[in-house]
């Protein structure tokens, strides 16, 4: 018998639980397995079926028939539009228990007793960059954030209360000023236009704040066009940048960076293991969002680690090289390796600015540094990107054979299959494995994981 397909039907649904990465697991009348967006555990809705297949739906959400107990009002007025927050509609402990509920279940292989995710010490206001694009909206220019899903929609700002206060301030002062010099926004489909991104950050522990305006490329306007707003945040910022670009994607790039006041970075501290370091970070450099949850992630990475004073450790996809840098003083010798150039001159720079000689950059993908490699290592720290570990970057760390390997994660998925491939094929089993929120009001979670030869 053929069913008839649902797709573009509104039907009910009952919301069973929350799974990675933020996805609703809910079932329908015919015991379909569907998922959506927006609702909680236990909660009842209506939507509408944008995919039909024979073992699963997807859809979108149209209305919430009844309420679990632990819904909240959000805090923002563009909850749900915007693509930056998606968990405000729950009280932040309740976040926390899904979280980490989501890396239980994804991890439940491993048979190690998973704790409650560990919290970041700020859940609101946390964020210390932030990269906002200017807009039109009915021709009137205005800044804000994509809209979730779409490169064409918008929401505006402020408000935004995860980014830092400062950031949102700053924001609105050059806001006023692209409004009062009627400019148009720069449109992503007809690639006209001038103003593009606002790109601030704040060291949250040192005041430092960056503005870098990103301006579609120009050949009429001067610096002198700039002046009243560097007038404006002189009192508020110790750098301002204006980055020319034109290149087509929507991507923040350089072609002409010119720095119009101040000094070339700003400063952050971080104190990680009862050792405060600083670190100098350029307008295009990476560096953790969360600056006091990262201090938590660094800390559990150390107490993972118990390092000794005569062991050697690999720290690989180093970016800029802060986790390599936190181990340093506790060990003899750390490599490390990172693919992006500028990441590692700012590492080079940012072991100089603490006086750290033990430890050595090195610029390689994984990839090509494996084939490459002959050292071995007491420890090896892993800090890949979303997609996770390749098959070579897996063999060539089993073939090193460390005492301990500590898996930092920014996505459970990925590591709970990777997890799966070496316990296949090595006596490593992982220890601990700790949760650490670097992201509230939003799915997103880090993991660390220890794994330890039996």
């Amino acid at each position: 018998m053929i069913t008839k397909s649902k797709k573009n039907t509104v039907i009910e649904v009952k919301a069973e639980k929350i799974v990675f990465p933020g996805n609703v697991l809910c079932r329908c009348d015919d015991g379909i397995a569907l998922f959506c967006e927006g609702l909680l555990p236990d909660e009842t809705g209506l939507v509408l079926v944008t995919r039909d297949k024979k073992t699963f739906r997807e859809g979108k959400l149209q209305n919430i028939i009844s309420k679990s107990h632990l819904r909240q009002e959000p805090k923002c007025a563009s909850f749900g539009k915007c693509g930056g927050c998606s968990f405000q509609h729950t009280e932040y402990k309740t976040q926390i228990y899904y979280k980490t509920s989501c890396v239980k279940e994804l991890l439940s292989f491993t048979d190690v007793e998973i704790p409650e995710a560990l919290e970041s010490p700020d859940q609101w206001n946390y964020r210390n960059k932030m990269e906002f694009s200017f807009f039109n909206d009915n021709d009137s220019l205005d800044l804000g954030l994509h809209c979730k899903g779409s490169f064409y929609r918008y929401s505006p700002i402020p408000p935004c209360y995860i980014a830092h206060e400062d950031i949102v301030k700053t924001a609105e002062i050059v806001k006023i000023f692209a409004i009062n010099t009627g400019l148009k926004a720069y449109n992503n489909k007809s690639h006209e236009g001038f103003f593009r991104h606002l790109v601030l950050r704040k060291g949250i522990h040192t005041g430092d704040l960056s503005v870098n305006i990103v301006t579609n490329k120009s050949e009429t306007i001067t610096t002198g066009f700039w002046n009243e707003l560097i007038d404006n945040l002189k009192q508020y910022c110790s750098s301002i940048y204006w980055t020319q670009n034109s290149k087509f994607s929507d991507a923040v790039n350089s072609e002409i960076t010119t720095l119009f006041f101040g000094n070339e970075n700003i400063t952050e501290l971080l104190t990680v293991s009862d050792k405060t370091l600083k670190f100098s970070i350029a307008p295009f450099s990476f560096f953790q969002t969360n600056t006091k949850a990262t201090e938590v992630l660094y800390n559990t990475v150390i107490n993972c680690l118990n390092p000794k004073k005569d062991d050697i450790v690999l720290d690989m996809y180093c970016g800029t090289g802060a986790i390599g840098l936190c181990v340093a003083p506790h060990v003899k010798h750390v490599i490390a390796v990172e693919q992006v150039q500028d990441s590692i001159v700012s590492a080079k720079h940012n072991a100089q600015f603490n006086n750290i000689d033990n430890i050595d950059f090195l610029t390689s993908t994984a990839e090509n540094w494996v084939k490459q490699n002959e050292q071995k290592f007491t420890s090896i720290i892993i800090d890949p990107p979303r997609m996770g570990l390749t098959q070579s970057v897996i063999d060539h760390i089993l073939t090193l054979n460390p005492e301990k390997i500590i898996y930092v994660s920014c996505n459970p998925s990925t590591l709970a299959r990777d997890l799966k491939i070496i316990f296949a094929n090595s006596r490593y089993k992982a220890t601990k494995i700790i949760p650490v929120d670097m992201f509230p009001q939003t799915y997103h979670i880090e993991t660390v994981t220890l794994l330890s030869k039996t």
